[in-house]
């Protein structure tokens, strides 16, 4: 019984480690080529008077968040407007203190607190996931589809990806119009697998239709979708704008590029705050439309740095002026109304890439 009750902690020690590691060799390679002259010159390029203007459309990317949240929500819990501004300020804010992806228990704790299904919320969690993967792609395709002086294999990408995105979507909506058929079938495939990993497959399957079941309805559907393209596009406009602060005079392709690669990144267990794969993402984003790293290691540190005050500003905001509150349960092992044991390693099923900021 002991053993059952310090495997969590243990595993959970042992995630924070490998992805403190990981963070830490990223921003050495990040950072190994640039001296600090170079660092502190890269920095002193960028102009100040974008700051104001950033933090306003990182505002707004996290109210979009709300509205969204609440529709994805809503089947189950309908909360004010006021606390889902909140709920995603303080989901925001830990991102930017805890490591290996552990805020995204954030959410569904809080909710427990207030008689929400912890696994349901982390099935909402799960399909936020999917539709900002879905939202990021199509906006990215849609780049590459219509910019002018693309190269035409790009176009043929941008064209590939949104006949992929519509095809999930027909696929998703087959399953759910079938799913005690779709039940069956899964039942036979994890059959072979052992016990406790089929009954971790499946409940891991059934937990993401349940939350996806909102897809069943086209009008809401399409309007999470909405606002996840309205989500990643101020996103973007925010690195955008950044790129403007230190000089980069680049096409929107470019800052849309780079969100595209700090998801990829940040879907990565990490050190608190993405420090190293935020930097390594940057940079590497930045490589392929030919910034040197004496730009783009300076332009990371400080888009970084902004993300990370940005987004405790706006938590501590929220904390303060809310109702919502911590207490030393947060990472315990929780209770899901006596259905099932939810324990830490469960937050690697709601990595999917997603940017916290």
């Amino acid at each position: 019984m002991s053993d059952r009750r310090g495997s969590p902690n243990t595993k959970r020690t042992l995630l924070i480690i490998v992805a403190s590691a990981i963070g830490l060799v990223l921003l050495y390679l990040t950072f190994r080529d640039i001296s600090r002259h170079d660092l502190a010159e890269g920095l002193a390029q960028m102009k100040p008077a974008y700051l104001v203007p950033g933090f306003l459309v990182m505002a707004l990317g996290m109210f979009v968040r709300a509205l969204r949240f609440g529709v994805i929500l809503k089947p189950f819990c309908n909360l004010e407007l006021k606390d889902l501004w909140d709920l995603l300020n303080l989901w925001g804010a830990m991102n930017m203190v805890l490591p290996a992806r552990l805020a995204e228990f954030v959410r569904p704790y809080l909710l427990k607190r207030r008689g929400v299904s912890f696994s349901m919320t982390l099935g909402a969690v799960m399909v936020e996931r999917i539709f900002d993967l879905c939202g990021l792609l199509v906006l990215l395709a849609v780049v590459l589809w219509r910019s002018p002086g693309i190269p035409s294999k790009y176009t043929l990408l941008g064209e590939i990806m949104l006949i992929c995105l519509v095809v999930v979507y027909v696929v998703i909506l087959a399953i759910l119009r079938r799913r005690e058929w779709f039940d069956t079938i899964l039942g036979k495939l994890v059959s072979h697998l052992p016990p406790r990993a089929a009954e971790f497959l499946r409940g891991t399957i059934n937990r993401l239709l349940d939350g996806v079941g909102i897809m069943a309805h086209p009008l809401h559907a399409l309007l999470v979708f909405v606002y996840s393209v309205a989500i990643w596009l101020s996103f973007s406009v925010l690195t955008y704008l950044f790129l403007m602060a230190f000089g980069i005079e680049a096409p929107f392709l470019v800052a849309v590029t780079i969100q595209v690669v700090l998801c990829i990144g940040a879907a990565v267990p990490s050190a608190p705050g993405f420090i190293g794969t935020f930097h390594a993402a940057c940079r590497i984003a930045l490589a392929i439309f030919g910034v040197q790293a004496t730009i783009a290691v300076p332009f990371a540190t400080a888009y970084h740095l902004f993300s990370v005050l940005g987004s405790i500003l706006l938590g501590l905001l929220s904390y303060w002026t809310g109702t919502f509150r911590f207490d030393h349960g947060l990472f315990g092992p929780v209770d899901n109304g006596g259905d099932e044991t939810v324990s830490a390693e469960t937050a690697a099923e709601a990595s999917v890439p997603g940017q916290g900021s």
